[in-house]
């Protein structure tokens, strides 16, 4: 009896701590499922206004994904090597890395290992082509490979760019909405930077400068915090929502909202929710936006921007002279948004404090 007591006992502590368990699992489910993000804080702004001006809540439109294409390489070559002429580059670190390369891991590479493998082979053959006859047939076609490789690098680079998943999905839309601690600003900006060094050796030919394991690096940061994707989609959020509640206000009569035979209670509710919404909430957060994307924008701009290969879908979103680029769109959203609220107090002769 005292044995089947205990295992009641023993079952009865297991299933409380499960019930503990799926307990604390649901909780944590619910917060997360309940926290508000600021698109939702911004929804809710919007329907608040159009709640106390008595007007139907904005429509807003949906963004889209930007459609990049996918960069190509110029030209299309293959080095083969065969085993004999293996044997003769024995001495050379270029064997092992052309050996591998032609393994079958080699074959099925992503994008970052193929330009990985272009830079090291860069880096490697000069060393290995002063221990080959020069009349050789390996020493011809290991000089062709060199120049081929050199002259295609960029266009490796771009297609590196555009194909790695890490890389790639930084310009399409996610459900996840940067928060206010903007964790991972730090690591992926020095990620960034790495990449942007890599790629501004590329182009000034210092090859044997390069540290092919940065690339890497680079890689993992950016798959850690998906801090460039969550970055970009709350900018373009932000921006079109600024955009969309400033064209809807600027449909109410001002006139009518600060008549002041009204007493005007129904231009101090209206701006209750402004101060409550926007000045309290909304923009602090798109002031963090604006100052992490002018921290990145440099290396956005260096990395995609400044090539041959840029996008054409891209490029308006980081060109300078683009007004409505990624940082100029979401300022000037902001702004024509505040200057509605300015005239609106000027007009109905209420402080905004």
């Amino acid at each position: 009896m005292n044995h089947l007591f205990n295992n009641f006992k023993t079952v009865s502590g297991k299933h409380k701590r499960v019930f503990v368990y799926l307990t604390m699992l649901v909780s944590i489910l619910l917060t997360t499922a309940c926290s508000e993000q600021p698109s939702d804080t911004y929804h809710e702004y919007q329907s608040r206004l159009a709640n106390a001006l008595s007007s139907p809540v904005p429509t807003n439109a949906q963004l889209t994904n930007i459609k990049l294409t996918p960069q190509l390489l110029l030209s299309q070559t293959q080095l083969n090597v065969s085993i004999l002429q293996l044997a003769q580059l024995s001495s050379c670190a270029l064997s092992t890395l052309i050996a591998q390369h032609n393994s079958q891991l080699g074959k099925v590479a992503t994008p970052a290992t193929k330009l990985i493998y272009q830079i090291e082979f860069i880096k490697t053959a000069p060393t290995c082509l002063r221990t080959l006859d020069k009349t050789s047939n390996s020493y011809q076609q290991i000089q062709a490979a060199l120049h081929y490789k050199q002259a295609q690098l960029p266009a490796y680079f771009m297609q590196f760019l555009y194909a790695e998943a890490e890389l790639k999905q930084s310009w399409q839309l996610t459900h996840y909405e940067l928060d206010t601690n903007l964790n991972g600003l730090v690591e992926t900006e020095l990620a960034l930077q790495q990449l942007a060094n890599i790629k501004n050796q590329i182009t000034a030919e210092q090859y044997q400068q390069i540290n092919t394991h940065h690339i890497y690096k680079s890689l993992e940061q950016l798959n850690r915090f998906n801090f460039n994707q969550a970055l970009i989609t709350a900018v373009r959020k932000q921006t079109l929502l600024n955009n969309v509640t400033t064209n809807y206000l600027a449909d109410i009569d001002l006139t009518s909202l600060c008549n002041p035979i009204k007493n005007k209670k129904q231009a101090h509710i209206v701006s209750n929710v402004f101060k409550k919404y926007y000045l309290a909430q909304l923009q602090p957060y798109q002031a963090q936006l604006t100052g992490a994307l002018e921290r990145l924008m440099p290396y956005y701009r260096a990395i995609w921007l400044q090539n041959d290969h840029v996008d054409n879908a891209l490029a308006p979103m980081l060109q300078p002279s683009q007004s409505n680029n990624l940082l100029n769109g979401l300022k000037q959203s902001a702004k024509e948004h505040v200057i509605w609220w300015q005239r609106f107090y000027k007009t109905c002769e209420i402080s905004p404090i």
